[in-house]
């Protein structure tokens, strides 16, 4: 997955600069993608990044996040846990939460509905949920305590203050991926 990204950010010139508009539209996913059948892009924009700092942010995430987990789990539980959160927090986020609040004409409802992301972020916060729920019982509380807090701070800010580089779909995206990485732990825990 680390080489993917980093092949995909070097062809598109992200390790650079910002992904251009036109990718973000082509590959980046949409919960509105969903009802028009566009299920593609639920894998297609795993492998993009924002670009710029972000692209470089992700490969870290990616190399400490993927990294540990292989090294607690082993390579086929974390490759379940990334796709299978990826896959689960997109669907989530689109089903339960973005698609019914743009049907019922709420503005920030409308707003994630069409809000186009890329990265592969969601797998990684779910890997680094299967990391937490791999440590002993007292280091696994502080760890779900700390990165639990600091990404309810980043949605809560970014709901406060918004800015272009951090998506309002993305932060709500890790907050619903890192606590499905820690239930993937658990549901494969001795197998």
């Amino acid at each position: 997955m680390l080489l993917i990204v980093a092949a995909t950010g070097v062809a598109t010139a992200t390790h650079f600069d910002r992904l251009p508009p036109v990718l973000m539209r082509r590959f980046g996913f949409a919960p509105l993608h969903l009802p028009q059948g566009e299920f593609a892009r639920l894998v297609s924009s795993a492998f993009l990044t924002a670009g710029g700092w972000a692209f470089y942010c992700s490969l870290g995430m990616l190399a400490v996040c993927v990294g540990l987990s292989e090294k607690r789990a082993g390579s086929w539980q974390t490759l379940l846990t990334f796709w299978g959160v990826h896959l689960a927090t997109l669907l989530v986020a689109a089903l339960v939460l973005a698609i019914p609040l743009h049907h019922l004409n709420v503005l920030w409802g409308k707003l994630l509905a069409a809000e186009h992301d890329v990265g592969p972020s969601a797998g990684y916060y779910g890997c680094l949920g299967l990391v937490c729920q791999k440590q002993p019982a007292r280091r696994q509380t502080l760890l779900i305590a700390m990165i639990g807090g600091i990404l309810i701070v980043r949605l809560v800010f970014t709901a406060v203050a918004p800015h272009p580089n951090s998506p309002l779909g993305a932060d709500i995206a890790h907050l619903i991926a890192f606590p499905l990485g820690i239930l993937f732990g658990r549901s494969m825990r001795g197998k």
